[in-house]
């Protein structure tokens, strides 16, 4: 694809700030011209995050119309070496301004590629997006979770969570997983409903508590996931907007080390050496995607709707193309 000035695609366009079936709809748009340093991908998958339906509700004041979208998998269109190359990654989350993948098209710096796995389909490629992005900087690349440690993972039954507990397993680790449902295939698991979550992974560490832990959740888990760690232990929490109370003894009393991850920092780059990273993981069957529902094009408000209530670990992805093999 050579020149795009009299092209067409179909996208999913943010033409008002509110619920997805307010905000979205679905119509034909000109197929992005690549600026310097970038290329033109056909998306043939993109999962739906809950950032893109905080974004569609104007959590940031978006640009109105727009084309929302971070995760993708692809193939690349555009003149040029990498044409025809498989390629996977998201957008930085900070580039918001800038046309997303829930389109058939998108143009994308060429930092931000990422070679697919030949082991995924696109639409499994499409569905790891984010989760694993957060959940690799946090768990790798933040706490440095080494072989033998333990890991508490507060809502590990959600997608970054299910992302956590996966590499903890490639990395030789242990995770704890404490949520309200009970993921597949989890070995330690506690049901936050109904267990101190504090007694219940002393007991599965044998009175030593947990070596770190991710609190994907926050708010009144947050005290609980710190009492939970060993001294010395190390948390990290993602993003919460809840405002919460602890007695900071819990950390200064048992030289407890705790930090946050904002992943809207993450830029394309970054996340691009992370899915560099993880791409031989997948290939090798060390990781595995989450479980997907996909949807064409046309039904995006539904996709979004069903981020919004809760997807229960299940990754929604649309498919610009009408393919997703």
């Amino acid at each position: 694809m050579t020149s795009n000035r009299e092209q067409q695609m179909d996208a999913v366009v943010m033409q008002a700030s509110g619920p997805p079936a307010q905000a979205l709809t679905v119509r034909s748009e000109p197929v992005p011209g690549p600026g310097p340093g970038e290329v033109l991908v056909e998306v043939h998958a993109a999962g739906v995050n809950p950032f893109d339906v905080f974004i569609a509700g104007g959590g940031l004041g978006s640009p109105l119309p727009m084309i929302p979208g971070h995760d993708f998998a692809g193939v690349v269109v555009s003149d040029g070496d990498l044409n025809g190359q498989e390629v996977w990654g998201s957008q930085a989350y900070l580039s918001w301004k800038r046309p997303g993948t829930h389109a058939q098209f998108v143009a994308i710096p060429q930092t931000w590629l990422s070679r697919k796995p030949e082991r995924l389909t696109m639409t499994e490629a499409g569905a790891v997006g984010r989760p694993y992005i957060a959940a690799w900087q946090a768990v790798i690349n933040i706490m440095e979770l080494k072989p033998g440690e333990t890991i508490l993972i507060t809502g590990g039954a959600g997608l970054v969570g299910q992302a956590a507990t996966a590499i903890a397993h490639w990395r030789g680790a242990k995770p704890i997983v404490a949520d309200v449902r009970k993921p597949e295939g989890a070995e330690d698991f506690i049901d936050t409903r109904s267990h101190d979550l504090p007694e219940a992974v002393l007991e599965l560490t044998d009175g030593r508590g947990a070596d770190m832990a991710l609190d994907t959740i926050g708010g009144a888990l947050f005290e609980p996931a710190i009492k939970s760690l060993r001294f010395g232990g190390r948390l990290t929490g993602l993003h919460s907007h809840e405002r919460v109370e602890f007695d900071p003894s819990e950390i200064y009393d048992h030289d407890r080390h705790v930090t946050g991850l904002a992943s809207v920092f993450i830029d394309g780059a970054d996340g691009a050496h992370i899915f560099d990273q993880l791409a031989p993981l997948f290939d090798r069957g060390l990781l595995t995607p989450p479980a997907t529902k996909t949807w064409p094009l046309e039904n995006s408000v539904e996709a979004y709707q069903r981020v919004q209530g809760g997807a229960h670990g299940i990754k929604q992805v649309l498919l610009p193309t009408g393919g997703g093999a």
